[in-house]
């Protein structure tokens, strides 16, 4: 087997392994691949998923092994751990029998970086949500009540995914699963890392063929997946519901800032509850 030296790297003499909105995965040998970003402009959010990975294995936290950080015609990029060739949903997709499998192993390494101090070098949570509010997306009416809500939520010091789905766990070569992407990494509380993983099990947009409107008759299937997702969780780490019900429309106002047109209405929607969001002193239903 041939192995790529990555300072040797031409990106026109690699196989593309994946592509996504802002990076490309290619293969280097049988046992790495380059994660190069699509632009040099992407390059903070690459140091950002380098410190996190550093920290999750610090921590033996499930996270595909970084071995480097190279830049390619300009474009920074990451030489990580080769894993499967299909993420965890695709594979119980091609194998139905394991999709039952899902939540469990989504919770179980979910749990597994809540569990891990994440690094001073990782933003904060809260003022990575703050900073989102201010976008022009985001409608007065909706960011004022979303500020006030989030000065009432609690801080934290866990390393936060910020994008964790069922799309972003991929089992290794070896034994077990690693979370990849971790370009929205942050420290903060866990329960609001949960609320975002509420946000796009349920509602967010599955890019793809598929319509809006048919991805609605998804949805039943997705709430049970969360249903279970959170039932699991709840029997590794100690969870806050009322906390995770306080945490959902603020993130999803912020989630507002990132433009994705097949999600506003419903983010909108869900948004505009932070006025009736209850009281984290008492418990609510997720």
């Amino acid at each position: 087997m041939t192995t790529q030296n990555p300072a040797e790297v031409r990106i026109d003499e690699l196989q593309r392994i994946g592509a996504g909105r802002e990076a490309e995965v290619y293969a280097l040998d049988g046992d790495r691949v380059l994660r190069l970003a699509r632009t040099a402009a992407l390059r903070e959010e690459v140091e950002r998923e380098r410190v996190a990975l550093l920290a999750a294995a610090r921590c033996g936290a499930p996270a595909p092994a970084m071995f480097e950080q190279i830049d390619v015609d300009g474009r920074p990029g990451l030489v990580l751990e080769r894993l499967d060739a299909h993420d965890l949903l695709t594979s119980a997709l091609r194998r139905p029998w394991e999709l039952a499998l899902v939540p469990a192993i989504l919770a179980r390494v979910h749990a597994a970086l809540h569990e891990t101090l994440a690094p001073a070098g990782l933003p904060d949570l809260h003022a990575e949500v703050a900073a989102r509010l201010q976008s022009k997306l985001v409608p007065p009416d909706v960011r004022d009540p979303a500020e006030r809500a989030l000065q009432r939520l609690p801080d934290g010091d866990r390393l936060c995914h910020g994008d964790l789905h069922p799309g972003n766990v991929m089992r290794r070569r070896s034994d077990g699963y690693a979370v990849i992407d971790w370009k929205a990494a942050s420290r903060g509380d866990p329960n609001a890392d949960i609320a975002r993983t509420r946000l796009l099990l349920v509602g967010a947009w599955i890019p793809g063929p598929v319509p809006r409107r048919l991805q609605v008759l998804l949805s039943p299937f997705r709430w049970a997946l969360y249903s279970a997702y959170l039932s699991a969780y709840a029997g590794r780490r100690d969870l806050d519901r009322s906390t995770i019900a306080a945490w959902v429309p603020v993130l999803a106002a912020a989630r507002l800032s990132y433009d994705i047109p097949q999600e506003r209405a419903w983010l909108l929607g869900v948004a505009r509850r932070t006025s009736r969001t209850p009281r984290l002193s008492k418990p609510t239903l997720i």
